[in-house]
Parts: structure tokens; C-alpha cells; sequence
């Protein structure tokens, strides 16, 4: 009977995201069969989102207005964004659906006043006219009565917070059953006016608190006309960097040591480290100082480059329709880039003496089987080499490649489309982007996608399976995984929604970790004691530092940051996409917006937090480190050189023409920065 009950239970969750599905599709009849069934119109995902949402995300007015007929609430907020099926209709642009949308609201009573003036001002602010119209030539609904406050764990606000453009700093504090605000030498008593939301005693002004999936990620204070951002200062952080560069940095000369190659992402092991590869301090493309080569690459990739002896090897994609659509900054859009024409992905090998393209092979001519991220390409993953083979991922095609170094295929192998994205709606797509590694004569492929995600090692010889186990629950993720060699016995790592360490040999699971963010994107790092697992978007933003050896489930209990298998762990403080940097003693992670933390690797204590540069910028390459130095690139196309160690120290800063979120290679005097469609060689005199 137990049995048959969880049959039952999976088949209902089954049919109802076959709901949310037509909501999707915009698909009446299929949505009209499924609610004559019993499918709940207000079924829920895993984030509280409804097939309401769906079909208010896509405008499917018709599918809108079936389920509303058939009881769906408008009210509904989801889990994790906080929005509301309007809200969402109106983000979008879909303005006739938004107006039936807020119809409903009104007239069933459910549209606060608060809400339609906040309405009204964001349709203006975002140009959306006729909801605008809509609402001005609508009665505005009564303003409601003061009601007591939602709840809320009152000690989760409290902490620090910081200004980052002036400085400025104020502490929030628990006092009795309240809260109090310190600003200078001033405390003032906060008072709750909603959950989150409170006003300074005696009209002041008024501080929020915000963020996703129950995060406090930012806060916002007015006072008067003027209102600030915030966010959270980690206890113990000491705030360095105004942009200036040292004195006498370019008098530093590392010692040379052999020439190591740069075989995978992030070099060695996914380290990040070239000691002894003496690459320049500085450079600049514009000025042709220290620039051995800029060559031109058909196309466009974020795939980062890898260099073994006196090639360098790169992958692109061509798109059909010329469709070069990009953008750089700190933004949120989910919206995928549809461009499914027929393209062309393209494997180059580069002289590293003079950037000379020694050869071009065309490893596919297709349509890509999903669309792509406006910060990506059809062409993510990084190539993998043991210096007689190339292997290249592409996932949207489906296929693993594998060239000698002249260019010759030796094998293909289809592991289907990776249809990577939004965790939230897989119409999404944004492209896979774990690269390939190799170990022991296998490549290893992490596979997150939407539907069945899953981990695999193929033989580096002939490209047949080893082995290949599912990740039972993983979402799309996007962090490429490491192994661990040591005296406990070998650990392939993987960043996901849960943790988890591997026998790189058969693929069976040793441990797990978690709680862990939605979206991963940074790698794992090992060291020869420790590994490193970041992640940057909530519910939680952790950084742990796990000892290898440990088996099982090394989950910790509420409120505690280490134990036998962790040697420390952070509940904030990981970052979003640069993998984190662990180098000569200390830990790095840099924020998406440049916000340096430095840290004690053996204990996590914060030993300096900075500004790189001091300037902002946006950052998605991984930095690296060489010969005491730390390189951290822009997608500007920057790279700030910091002093590594304890205290903070910019040695220069240097610039190439182009977009880069490649992470750059490093090997035997040469730095390799890749933009989109142009590979430099850096080099000293």
C-alpha cells in the first residue's frame, strides 16, 4: 500500500507539471483536459510557482483567462523571487494580460492601494503605457487599514551594512522586542510597518531590507529625499584598496622554473596557479606594450583558452544569422537569446611564438539543440588536453570531440543535448558550461540540465562510457568539477545544489553536502589538505572548506560552521560566478562587482576585504595567480595585479581591446587572454 501511495504521489506531481507545461505552451486544450482530470489549477513546483505564473510569464491571455475561470489565485507569491503572477506579466511586457490581471485583483479586493500606487509608478518608470492608461483612468482602492506586521525573525536583520560607494556604515541591532538602527553616533528606534520594512522614530525616514529566497541581500534607507543601498558587512571585515597602484611594482622579478602547460580550465587540476611561468606584470593592446599577438577568431566564445608546448587551443561558434547579440554588467535578465539558425563551431590551434593559426577544424555544422544566455555563446566549455588529445564539449550540440594535435579526429561521441538554464522554467535556456576534465585516461563530464541531470567518464582513447551516474534532484548548474588526489584515496568533486564528492574511478557517490545555492556556478578547488566549494546566489551564499576522507552526509546542524569533516564554512560570502583562489596560504573570492575577501585558508577568518582597483566593473573570468601575483579580469577587458598575501596591494592595471569573461591561460612566459572573437598573447620583451 506504501508503494502504491508513492506511485500515486509521483504520477499527481507528473500531471501537474504537465499543467504548468501547457501554461507554458499557451497549450487551451491540453490545459482544459488535465484541470476535467483534477489536476489542482494552483498546483505548486519546488519555488511555490503555479501554472498561473507560466502562462502570465509567456502572455497566453487565453490560458490566463481558463484559469482564473477555474479558481486559480492571483495572490500566490512564489518562494523564492517573491513575485506574483501580475508582477510578472508586467515585467514581461505583457500588457494585455496584465491588465485582465489586475481586473481580477481589483475587483475581488485582492490590490492593496500600496500595491497599484507601486503598480503605476514601475509601469511609468518601465514605459509600460497602456497598463499606465489602465490604471489613471481607474479608481484607486481604499487605502486599507493599518494591520499588525507579518512576523519575522527579527535577529536575521541584524548586522552591519555598508555603503559601497561613499563608505558609510550602519549597524542594526536587537533591543527587547525591537530593533534599533545606529547611523554615526545616533540610535534610533526602528518601527515595523511589514515584514521587512520599517520607519526611523520620529519620521526620519525608513530602512528595507531585501532579498531572494529569504536572503537579506541588501538594504535600502531614506532619509529626506535620498535613498541608499547596503549590504551586509561580514563580522571582522576590514575594508582596503582605493585603486592606487604601489610604488616600485614593476622592479619584481619572479624566478623562472620549467614551462608547465595549461591543460584544462583554470590550468592545473583547476587550480588557477602558474608559478614560475614569469608572465608579464604589464601590458597594455592599445600602446602594442608587451602584446606579442592579437589574432582575430571567426565567431564568438566564452570557452577559456588552454596552451600545451607551442599551441594554444580555442573553440568558437558562427552563428547563421550573424547574431552577435551580447551584454556586459551586473544585471539579472533570464531571457535567453533566440538564435537557432544553423551554426558553425569551430576548433583553432594557435602558434604560441607569434598567434599564427596553425590549424581550424569545423567539428560541427547544425542548429543548436538549445538558445543561449545573452552572457554566453553556443561554445562555453573549455577544452581539455593531456598533450596528444583534444577533447571539446559542445552541449548544445550533444556531442564530446576528441582531435589529436594535428587536428585530426579521433573520436566523436554523443552524450545528448545539455539543455542548461533558468532554474525556474526550462524554457530558459542559457547554455551547459561545465567544461571537460581529464583523469586516469577518462574524460569526466558533469552534465546539470533540466530533466535528467547526470555525471560520466568516457575513455580518453575510444570515447566509450566507463561509467555514468545520475544526480538525483540536481538542477541546472554550471561549475566544472575537480578531483582530490591524496593519501585518503581520489575525490571527483562537483559544485550543485548539493555537493557532492565521487570515486573518480567508478562513479560512485562517497559524500554530500548542502544546504547550497540555486545557481553554482564557481568550481571547486583542492588543495593538498583541503576542498574549497563556493556558491553566490541565495537561499544561501556559502563557502565550505571540506576535509577529504569524509563519507556520507557532512550536512551541519543549525548553527554550526565546522566539525570533523569541515574544517570551517560561511553561510555568506560566496560568490556567484568567478571561482574562488586558494594561494600560498590564503583564500580569495571576488564578487561579480570586484569586492575582493581575503582570507585565512586554514581557519576562514577574514584577513582583508577590498575593492579591486578601486573602481567597480563586472567580473566573470576566474582569476589566477602567478609568482606572488593575483590577476583578476574584467569583462572590460582590465586585469588589476594584486600583491598576494595579507595585505592588500595593487601592482598594476592593464587593459586588451574586447569583451572578456574567459578566464586566461598561463604557461612558459605567455598570458593567454581571450575576448570574444580575438585570442592576445601577453608577453614580456
Amino acid at each position: 500500500m506504501i508503494l502504491i501511495a508513492l506511485l500515486l504521489s509521483v504520477l499527481a506531481l507528473d500531471r501537474a507539471e504537465d499543467l504548468r507545461e501547457a501554461a507554458r505552451r499557451g497549450d487551451l486544450e491540453r490545459a482544459k483536459a488535465l484541470l476535467a482530470e483534477g489536476v489542482p489549477v494552483d498546483a505548486k513546483n519546488r519555488y511555490g510557482a503555479t501554472a498561473l505564473f507560466f502562462a502570465a510569464d509567456k502572455g497566453h491571455l487565453p490560458l490566463i483567462q481558463l484559469l482564473i475561470e477555474r479558481g486559480a489565485s492571483t495572490e500566490v507569491s512564489d518562494t523564492f523571487y517573491g513575485m506574483t503572477p501580475l508582477v510578472r506579466a508586467i515585467d514581461r511586457g505583457h500588457e494585455q494580460s496584465a491588465i485582465f490581471l489586475l481586473k481580477h485583483a481589483l475587483a475581488s479586493g485582492h490590490l492593496s492601494r500600496e500595491s497599484f500606487d507601486e503598480i503605476l509608478e514601475e509601469s511609468k518608470s518601465s514605459g509600460r503605457a497602456e497598463v499606465v492608461r489602465f490604471l489613471e483612468s481607474t479608481a484607486p482602492p481604499a487605502p486599507a487599514s493599518e494591520a499588525p506586521p507579518e512576523r519575522i525573525d527579527l535577529a536575521s536583520l541584524a548586522g552591519r551594512y555598508r555603503n559601497e560607494e561613499t563608505g558609510e556604515v550602519f549597524a542594526v541591532e536587537t533591543m527587547g522586542e525591537g530593533l534599533v538602527i545606529r547611523l554615526g553616533e545616533k540610535t534610533t528606534a526602528l518601527e515595523a510597518k511589514a515584514a521587512r520594512e520599517f520607519a526611523l522614530e520620529g519620521g526620519a525616514g525608513s530602512v528595507a531590507f531585501g532579498g531572494r529566497g529569504g536572503m537579506v541581500e541588501y538594504a535600502s534607507l531614506r532619509r529626506g529625499s535620498e535613498t541608499k543601498s547596503f549590504r551586509p558587512i561580514e563580522e571582522g571585515e576590514i575594508v582596503g584598496g582605493d585603486g592606487t597602484i604601489a610604488e616600485s611594482s614593476t622592479n619584481l622579478r619572479p624566478e623562472a622554473a620549467a614551462p608547465a602547460p595549461w591543460p584544462s580550465f583554470r590550468g592545473p587540476n583547476g587550480s588557477g596557479i602558474a608559478d614560475g611561468q614569469r608572465i608579464p606584470l604589464e601590458w597594455d593592446s592599445a600602446a602594442k606594450r608587451n602584446v606579442r599577438f592579437a589574432t582575430p577568431i571567426e565567431g564568438f566564445s566564452v570557452s577559456s583558452p588552454i596552451v600545451w608546448g607551442n599551441r594554444i587551443i580555442v573553440l568558437s561558434a558562427v552563428s547563421g544569422a550573424s547574431d552577435r547579440t551580447f551584454r556586459t554588467g551586473l544585471y539579472g535578465d533570464v531571457t535567453p537569446i533566440d538564435d537557432l539558425s544553423e551554426h558553425r563551431w569551430l576548433l583553432y590551434a594557435l602558434d604560441t611564438r607569434d598567434g599564427r593559426i596553425v590549424w581550424t577544424r569545423e567539428l560541427e555544422r547544425r542548429k543548436p539543440g538549445t538558445k543561449r544566455h545573452s552572457k554566453s555563446s553556443q561554445a562555453n566549455a573549455t577544452p581539455a588536453t593531456d598533450g596528444k588529445r583534444i577533447v571539446s564539449l559542445l552541449g548544445s550540440t550533444g556531442f564530446l570531440y576528441c582531435h589529436d594535435f594535428e587536428g585530426n579526429l579521433l573520436w566523436k561521441k554523443e552524450i545528448g543535448v545539455l539543455n542548461s538554464g533558468w532554474f525556474y522554467d526550462p524554457d530558459y535556456q542559457w547554455g551547459h558550461s561545465s567544461s571537460p576534465i581529464l583523469y586516469d585516461g577518462r574524460v569526466i563530464v558533469q552534465a546539470d540540465v533540466h530533466g535528467s541531470s547526470f555525471i560520466a567518464a568516457y575513455d580518453l582513447q575510444n570515447g566509450n562510457e566507463v561509467w555514468q551516474t545520475a544526480r538525483d534532484g540536481e538542477i541546472p548548474t554550471f561549475a566544472t568539477p575537480t578531483v582530490f588526489r591524496g593519501p585518503t584515496g581520489d575525490e571527483l568533486v562537483t559544485n550543485g545544489t548539493r555537493i557532492r564528492g565521487y570515486d573518480p574511478k567508478t562513479g560512485a557517490l562517497l559524500w554530500h553536502l548542502g544546504p547550497n545555492s540555486e545557481i553554482p556556478v564557481g568550481s571547486p578547488v583542492a588543495t593538498s589538505d583541503l576542498i574549497y566549494v563556493t556558491a553566490g546566489y541565495p537561499p544561501i551564499k556559502p563557502i565550505y572548506a571540506i576535509r577529504p576522507g569524509s563519507r556520507g552526509d557532512l550536512a551541519l546542524p543549525e548553527g554550526v560552521d565546522r566539525s570533523e569533516a569541515l574544517a570551517w564554512s560561511k553561510t555568506r560570502g560566496g560568490t556567484y560566478i568567478p571561482s574562488p583562489l586558494v594561494y600560498r596560504g590564503y583564500f580569495y573570492t571576488n564578487e561579480n562587482n570586484g569586492l575582493l575577501v581575503c582570507y585565512d585558508a586554514a581557519t576562514g577568518e577574514i584577513v582583508y576585504r577590498a575593492r579591486i582597483g578601486g573602481t567597480g566593473g563586472s567580473y566573470a573570468a576566474s582569476p589566477i595567480a602567478s609568482d606572488g601575483r593575483l590577476y583578476f579580469t574584467t569583462e572590460e577587458g582590465e586585469t588589476f595585479v594584486v600583491q598576494a598575501g595579507p595585505t592588500y596591494r595593487l601592482l598594476a592595471k592593464n587593459r586588451v581591446e574586447g569583451v572578456v569573461l574567459s578566464t586566461p591561460a598561463a604557461s612558459d612566459g605567455l598570458l593567454v587572454v581571450r575576448t570574444l572573437d580575438h585570442v592576445y598573447g601577453i608577453a614580456n620583451p
